[in-house]
């Protein structure tokens, strides 16, 4: 398959007034929504650098310890505002600098603050340090009950302001190019809990120390509701709705969240002690989202009976053991019959064009959005009229 030019469409074109209608139903489950197609080549190589732009055309490669006062919000802003995509370097090229981001197939285009940092992890006082392009994360450097003490007022801290200064700069620059989320890497309480205390220290703290971890969940919890409050007070709604971080307009304010490191624990854990928090997450707005991996599917059941949760994110990880694709598919299956499911799979789990076949024709069309990713030599292979396969742009 040749790749397709960018295509350049308005607001009001029909096109693009029907996909808004077809997200809405997404995340209603009507009979109108059908299947969302979003279809990239994968990327070989590792995705492209993050480094910090600064108003004199130089850029912050590496920092020790990264701190607020050394972003530029507006010359980062300004370094993609004439940007266009360039197809022929792969799926990641159609981002620039982190910052903003193409429409692929049914997604729309896209802009956040950056979402290489890990904004309610620094907000807590987790040092983040830049490496040569590359984003680390380090645990609290000191007690957990420091982080429990200060409590969750976070409106003077330094990463939270910068949080709510891309989001202005990125909606009156590029806004009608871009619609911006107020969702970027925003973890759950769960994760939040693993970095400030360590992903070991933390599940022995779940199973030892439970009063700890639920006065530390509390102020995760408390951090990202603000987060997300406080995005919302910046933001202009579209078309009456709001932007997802997965580029999906919903019908209002939407939260995406996610409890990746609940894989290492039992669901009973999970449900006993993180769920609480989850659940105020998920129904802090009207719309929401969870981000699962395949490894996390023994967490289907409970998510399940939170009525206020829209859409389940499943992440298809590594080829599972012999018998586990069936399980997959029959937690997939439940999914569907009472939320909308996002899929995301790409290689080495998707490796021919029979493997993308053969999963879709096991699940319902109702409320599906299908994000594939194949490797070069298999997308170059692909129909011209493959679905999801169109990159493009909003005119200003």
């Amino acid at each position: 398959m040749e790749l397709k030019p960018v295509a350049q469409m308005r607001v009001d074109d029909a096109r693009v007034q029907a996909l808004l209608g077809r997200h809405r139903a997404f995340w209603e489950r009507t009979d109108q929504s059908g299947v969302l197609y979003v279809t990239t080549q994968s990327n070989r190589w590792a995705p492209p650098p993050f480094y910090l732009r600064q108003a004199d055309g130089s850029y912050i490669r590496s920092a020790e310890r990264l701190t607020p006062d050394m972003f530029d919000v507006a010359a980062m802003v300004a370094g993609v505002a004439d940007w266009q995509p360039a197809l022929e370097q792969g799926a990641w090229q159609t981002q620039a600098d982190w910052l903003v981001y193409a429409g692929v197939g049914d997604h729309l285009p896209l802009s956040r603050a950056t979402p290489k940092i890990p904004w309610v992890e620094a907000m807590l006082g987790c040092p983040i340090s830049l490496n040569d392009g590359e984003i680390w994360i380090k645990r609290y450097p000191g007690d957990p009950e420091e982080v429990i003490a200060r409590g969750s007022n976070f409106e003077h801290n330094p990463w939270f302001q910068l949080y709510l200064e891309f989001l202005r700069e990125l909606q009156a620059r590029l806004g009608r190019r871009f619609l911006v989320s107020a969702n970027t890497l925003i973890r759950g309480a769960g994760d939040l809990c693993a970095a400030v205390l360590g992903v070991q220290e933390a599940c022995l703290a779940w199973a030892e120390r439970p009063a700890l971890m639920a006065r530390l969940l509390r102020v995760c919890t408390d951090a990202v509701l603000q987060m997300i409050e406080g995005g919302y007070k910046v933001l202009q709604p579209f078309q009456g709705g709001y932007l997802s971080g997965y580029a999906l307009l919903t019908p209002g304010q939407t939260v995406s969240t996610q409890d990746d490191h609940a894989n290492l624990i039992s669901a009973r854990m999970y449900g006993r002690q993180i769920m609480p928090f989850t659940r105020e997450i998920i129904t802090s707005c009207p719309y929401s989202i969870i981000h699962l991996h395949s490894g996390g599917l023994h967490l289907v059941p409970q998510l399940l009976e939170i009525p206020e949760l829209k859409v389940i994110e499943v992440v298809i990880d590594s080829p599972p053991a012999e018998g586990r694709r069936a399980h997959e598919i029959e937690m997939l299956q439940k999914i569907m019959e009472r939320k909308s499911l996002y899929i995301h799979f790409g290689p080495p789990n998707l490796a021919t064009l029979a493997d993308y076949r053969q999963l879709l024709e096991q699940l319902p069309q109702r409320g599906l959005l299908v994000n594939a990713s194949f490797e070069p030599e298999v997308y170059s292979t692909l129909p011209a009229d493959f679905p999801g396969t169109q990159v493009w742009m909003l005119q200003g």
